[in-house]
């Protein structure tokens, strides 16, 4: 008997991770992956929603909530 997987596809979580930005930060997320960067997670501080994009491993960007672009974040990241 063959068992289902279960697992949210990878469609489906990049629709869930853009569920809870702004419509600033869907337009900025759009924009930027134009240009080959890609949405690595979204956090959930309290007040509201950060999208953290990356380029490459060591040059990333932070979507603030009115779809500014932050440079030099001030969040710690875990390589």
């Amino acid at each position: 008997m063959a068992t289902r997987d279960r697992r949210t596809p990878p469609w489906g979580i990049r629709i869930q991770r853009r569920m809870g930005l702004t419509p600033a930060q869907r337009d900025m997320l759009s924009a930027c992956e134009r240009f080959g960067w890609r949405l690595a997670f979204v956090r959930q501080p309290l007040e509201h929603p950060l999208a953290v994009l990356f380029a490459t491993a060591r040059d990333y960007v932070v979507v603030r909530e009115d779809g500014s672009l932050d440079r030099w974040p001030d969040i710690a990241l875990r390589h």
